[in-house]
């Protein structure tokens, strides 16, 4: 077992590729129904996210070099900082704007889905049905979607494997994504769920 430290994700271990594709590893003792997991807190650490999301949209705005895009982003995203509200007499749900913090829950409190618009901002969800939720995950890659250690790998990894070219690595279980159109639905799911998945390491790694 990895000191909790080291255990801990990055946002420099999962980029976000192609303004909108990105991985989240998810540890294999979430998935155990033995392990009892808070299934409020995706909800507690929804507001710090917006805070992240907003500064390092700002940071990323600056590298867009397309105007259109650049002033899309700072009209819509930017224009004012981040004020999370409740609108109680609808949902309950905490809300950015149009964004809202939908999370649904296995029933050992895991995050299983990620939403924070349907059409909009996009989602991320657990099991994959329709396709393999396990991605291979090479050890201390320089590039893709999942930058992790040698050691890493083999934390998240089930599964361990040499592939015909000699690479190695493991197979680890990802969440799959819908309607994840443009980098700024794409960076605040990211952060969200890093947000989450370190917050509940803290809590079942103690």
């Amino acid at each position: 077992m990895m000191n909790l430290e080291k255990l801990l994700l990055k946002k420099e271990e999962l980029p976000i590729l192609h303004e909108n594709c990105f991985l989240i590893p998810i540890h294999p003792k979430l998935l155990d129904e033995k392990t009892i997991i808070d299934p409020k807190i995706a909800n507690k650490v929804f507001p710090k996210a917006a805070k992240d999301w907003y500064d390092d949209l700002k940071e990323y705005v600056e590298t867009v070099k397309d105007e259109q895009i650049r002033k899309w982003i700072n009209d819509v995203f930017l224009k004012k900082k981040p004020r999370i509200t409740k609108k109680k007499y609808l949902d309950g749900h905490q809300y950015l704007e149009t964004w809202r913090d939908e999370v649904l829950t296995a029933e050992n409190g895991f995050a299983e889905s990620f939403s924070i618009s349907r059409n909009s901002g996009g989602s991320i969800y657990y099991p994959t049905y329709n396709i393999d939720n396990k991605k291979f995950v090479e050890f201390n890659a320089k590039q893709g979607y999942i930058l992790f250690s040698e050691e890493k790998v083999r934390e998240f990894s089930e599964e361990m494997l040499k592939l015909d070219n000699g690479i190695e690595g493991g197979k680890i279980n990802v969440y799959g994504s819908h309607n994840v159109d443009y980098y700024p639905g794409a960076l605040f799911l990211r952060n969200w769920a890093i947000l989450y998945m370190n917050e509940v390491f803290k809590q079942i790694f103690k």
